[in-house]
């Protein structure tokens, strides 16, 4: 295991809590003493549609980034620390053509709000939500297990908000290592942060001293029973799970006196008591009158804040699109005074539920096994059917995906394009038969998806731009700058001029790699289409 330098703080911040594991005691805590850092769930949640890896796009498109599908927008939280950069992605899955029209199966549209770390709860850090930047209040987390679990080679199952994947065997002499890829829901490959356990049948103890006991990674942990090329065999597995995250808009930030109240339509929210020795606050929210919410917030437990759930929940409250916590930062009293941040028109992502501004899509908020967020997605409830010369609609509209013209079993031209009508370039062709898609730049898109099916998009570009030439057709043009293969060398030229059309400055290097590549590709596609004696 290789942890992060903030992960191997976070242990050291908590170790020495003298109470005991308060869940499951299969799990490891994260250091000796310390209680398990979130509940075990009762209960089981299908993940979103097509969260295995046989569910990947199959030959998608790729669009970097589109005007009003933003990528790398920089945050920075209350205290003027900046946060991971957040990037808009569109991931479109297991389309295809039937009857003249595109069919997108249900959970096959999704937009995932793609952050390229963690976000932390109680530090009020901007949370994009298609447009809008309300603050990341706090979530509910818990831990998944799953018992005798057999994942085939090449194989993949999901526990929680996790998706663990038999990634390869590689054998050398007489030894065979296998490979496990552990990622999110979204698609996420958290090896870059933990690695990749490996279990080995005869060497049991030489990757991080765990071999075939098992493997810990933060809260996403099991016990291996058979290791083999043909399958991984464990007596349980467990993956964490956002179960809801909390946004809102600020309505005040400081210390407070006892009797300090602030409005938010009908309701009154008031400091009704501050017990500074006892470390508590207590908080009533008033409506038509009378008290209808009363809670003590504190004390505050520095050693566990802020991954564990027992003590961040102690410090929050919520009541009917109003909410608020005791913030612990730089202090959480002074001069008997209460250091809170309350927040109004709050709504919760719920995992499985219906995303509460357009319910024709299903929230999944991402966990990280740290006890952060990790982004969320919106999937779409019901089947998608586009007819030639329509459009479909994203969650509010914050996109659209435009057909407009099939013939036979072949997308001939359609496009993506934001709610301001800029679009990307045709993305269809003779040789298109689906309009699987990954937009974006982020974690996911950006990365895990790129090394997933990157070269598969790659030669979907090549065969596409091949059947044009050949047919003597061009694809549209596009009505912004940030798509396109032909733009993209010349971009490589220019950091500034890339970042403002959408592109992040780490990958405009590799946009113009693939733009010079596009170059000669399309340089010879017209070498070969000259005649003999013009070679």
């Amino acid at each position: 295991m290789r942890p992060t330098a903030h992960l191997m703080a976070a242990a050291f911040l908590i170790a020495g809590t003298p109470l005991t594991a308060q869940t499951d005691p299969r799990l490891t805590p994260l250091a000796p003493g310390v209680p398990i850092a979130h509940p075990v769930a009762k209960d089981d949640i299908a993940p979103p549609p097509f969260s295995l890896l046989a569910d990947r796009p199959v030959n998608p498109a790729f669009v970097p980034g589109l005007p009003g599908l933003r990528q790398a927008v920089p945050v920075k939280d209350d205290f003027g620390v900046s946060r991971p950069p957040k990037y808009d992605t569109v991931l479109i899955r297991k389309s295809r053509v039937e009857n003249g029209e595109i069919v997108i199966p249900p959970g096959g549209l999704a937009y995932l709000e793609d952050t390229w770390g963690g976000e932390v709860a109680l530090r009020g850090e901007p949370l994009p939500v298609l447009g809008r930047m309300p603050t990341y209040i706090d979530d509910d987390m818990s831990i998944v297990i799953k018992e005798n679990v057999t994942i085939p080679a090449g194989g993949s199952l999901d526990v929680g908000g996790q998706v663990y994947h038999y990634f390869a065997t590689v054998g050398h002499e007489r030894t065979a290592n296998h490979a496990l890829h552990v990622r999110t829901i979204a698609g996420h490959d958290w090896e870059w942060a933990f690695g990749a356990p490996v279990f080995s049948a005869n060497q049991p103890g030489w990757w991080a001293g765990q071999g075939t006991s098992g493997f810990t990674q933060l809260y996403n942990q099991g016990k291996l029973r058979e290791a083999g090329p043909h399958k991984l065999v464990f007596d349980w597995l467990s993956g964490v799970r956002t179960d809801r995250m909390l946004a809102g808009e600020k309505l005040f930030a400081g210390q407070a006196a006892v009797g300090a109240s602030w409005t938010s339509g009908t309701k009154t929210i008031r400091v009704a008591a501050i017990d500074q020795a006892a470390g508590t606050v207590r908080v009533e929210v008033i409506e038509g009158g009378k008290a209808v919410f009363d809670k003590t917030l504190g004390p505050i437990d520095p050693q566990r804040l802020i991954e564990d759930t027992t003590a961040r929940k102690a410090l929050v409250f919520e009541y009917d699109g109003v909410a608020g916590f005791l913030s612990p930062w730089p202090e959480g009293f002074q001069d008997g005074n209460a250091n809170l941040k309350i927040y109004e028109k709050a709504f919760a992502l719920e995992y499985g539920k219906p995303y509460p501004f357009d319910p024709k899509f299903t929230a999944y908020p991402i966990g990280c096994p740290t006890g952060h967020n990790f982004g969320f997605m919106l999937v779409n409830q019901d089947e998608i059917r586009i007819k030639p010369g329509q459009k479909a609609d994203g969650p509010e509209g914050f996109f659209r995906i435009a057909v407009n013209r099939v013939d036979g079993d072949k997308v001939i031209d359609w496009t993506i394009e934001d709610k301001d009508g800029n679009r990307s370039l045709n993305l269809g062709g003779p040789a298109v038969q689906n309009v699987d898609l990954v937009l974006g730049q982020g974690r996911v898109a950006g990365q895990s998806i790129l090394k997933d099916v990157g070269r598969a998009m790659l030669a979907r570009n090549y065969q596409n731009m091949a059947s044009m030439a050949a047919a003597g057709t061009h694809a549209a043009a596009p009505t912004s700058a940030v798509t396109g293969s032909a733009q993209a060398a010349a971009v490589a030229s220019a950091h500034p001029a890339a970042t403002s059309a959408g592109f992040s400055p780490g990958f405009v290097g590799a946009l113009g790699i693939a733009g010079i590549a596009v170059g000669a590709i399309g340089f010879e596609i017209g070498r070969r289409r000259r005649p003999a004696g013009l070679a």
